[in-house]
């Protein structure tokens, strides 16, 4: 199967980097200059924005035989239109940074979707040349994990940022942290989030808490704090 990828970014990146470990038949386009040179494919991804993937849909004219699968978890299936009928959803489900490219997918569920079952089938095959973890996820659940995944992700590397500035000023690195990081990941393997959880919220330790609140330099970061604390408090 030939592939093209469209885009160039976080995604692209790994996932150009993940088939190439493989030795697949590959190549990867910008989605702003090289509409218009397309090479023949089998299979074209569209790894690019939301806001950007129905514009860069729109400028790309392939026989209507192609595969066309994107990569986004909130984006529809619908977006392809009917010029493009053999159509569907890649959504491998893990974090991608363009300076670090994941070249094994082994371990990372894909999320599929098509309206036609051959379509189905066609992209768990080619969701198969990477990883064992297919699942196929409608609209609706993979919206809810699109979610999910800003919370135990996005919002969590915020978390870690956060923790960075509350070492400013002292003599204790940010790596020190890095084995609470760890434990805190690897609980969560064995144990529900609810089992896992510690810390004076959850101790209900109203002078630790009181305390912490004092070391905050905003108001910002004391309401957050204060939030934070009530929903743990609540489980």
């Amino acid at each position: 199967m030939k592939i093209v990828i469209i885009g160039q970014g976080n995604v692209a990146t790994s996932l150009l980097a993940a088939f190439s470990a493989k030795n697949i038949n590959i190549q990867a386009v910008s989605s702003r200059t090289g509409l218009d040179t397309l090479p023949e494919a089998d299979c074209y991804i569209y790894a690019v924005r939301d806001e950007a993937l129905q514009d860069v849909i729109n400028g790309v004219h392939t026989e209507r035989r192609c595969l066309h699968v994107h990569t986004s978890g909130t984006m529809p299936v619908t977006v392809f239109g009917e010029d493009k009928p053999h159509c569907g959803i890649f959504y491998p489900f893990m974090t991608f940074t363009k300076a670090k490219p994941i070249t094994d997918f082994s371990h990372i569920p894909i999320f599929i979707e098509a309206a036609a079952i051959d379509d189905v089938s066609a992209i768990y095959t080619l969701a198969l040349q990477l990883s064992s973890c297919i699942y196929e996820a409608s609209q609706h659940d993979r919206e809810r994990l699109h979610v999910a995944g800003v919370f135990c992700n996005n919002f969590t590397n915020l978390m870690y940022r956060l923790a960075a500035e509350q070492l400013k000023g002292t003599h204790i690195p940010f790596t020190a942290l890095l084995p609470l990081i760890d434990e805190t990941a690897n609980k969560v393997h064995t144990l529900s989030p609810e089992d896992a959880q510690t810390g004076p919220a959850r101790r209900k330790d109203e002078q630790v808490m009181a305390h912490h609140l004092s070391l905050l330099a905003s108001d910002e970061m004391r309401e957050l704090y204060k939030t934070l604390s009530a929903l743990i408090g609540k489980a």
